[in-house]
């Protein structure tokens, strides 16, 4: 089976032809996503449009973390099964999401998380959680920061009703884990959210 099916490449197109018309979609640094092989992407997290306009970022294929909750309607879980999400409990350590995360890499996959573990009320970014970080560290892949803006004001937290607005999107350097020792993970897990949240901030500020 290949990583991203026919079908997936047809509804990618579309929404980015919807997302473009209607909120004046950019996407910068694009080119920096690799066209094939396993990554972290994180990014920013502010409103339920976010892993739709995250997915745009590149064709391929992504594989998600999603609470578990989203899962619980048959049809809507169905739905975002299929398109990459998977069920992560997040009231304790979720051994199973875990393993599934470390699968897709594995795999040679993209799996994309928010590191906030919710969405910011306020907007600002920071307490990005480590697990992402180990989850890179060890699989040895890359993590690529990605800050979105916009999607906070087009659909805010608690709203219901899509506003219009413009939704950009940065694409920063990729982060090499592999570069690191193992045996220093911990340290190192906290030196790169710190590399993290500096980046994505400088990147939240620059326009």
């Amino acid at each position: 089976m290949t990583e991203t099916p026919f079908w997936y490449r047809v509804l990618w197109v579309m929404g980015m032809i919807i997302f473009k018309f209607l909120f004046d979609l950019r996407i910068e640094g694009v080119e920096k996503i690799p066209s094939k092989g396993a990554m972290v992407i994180v990014a920013n997290h502010r409103s339920y449009l976010d892993p739709i306009v995250l997915a745009l970022v590149t064709p391929r294929k992504m594989n998600f973390m999603a609470k578990e909750e989203l899962f619980k309607n048959p049809v809507f879980g169905f739905l975002i099964k299929k398109l990459g999400a998977f069920p992560l409990k997040r009231e304790k350590p979720d051994r199973k999401a875990y393993i599934k995360a470390l699968s897709v890499l594995k795999e040679g996959k993209i799996l994309s998380l928010f590191p906030e573990g919710t969405r910011s009320i306020s907007g600002k970014i920071g307490n990005l959680k480590e697990g992402s970080v180990r989850i890179a560290l060890h699989s040895r892949v890359p993590i690529f920061p990605v800050v979105i803006k916009g999607t906070g004001e087009v659909l805010p937290p608690g709203k219901k009703m899509i506003r219009g607005g413009r939704i950009k999107v940065k694409v920063g350097d990729p982060i090499f884990t592999d570069s690191f020792s193992k045996e220093e993970e911990r340290q190192v897990a906290k030196k790169i959210i710190d590399k993290i949240e500096k980046t994505m901030l400088d990147m939240s500020v620059n326009r």
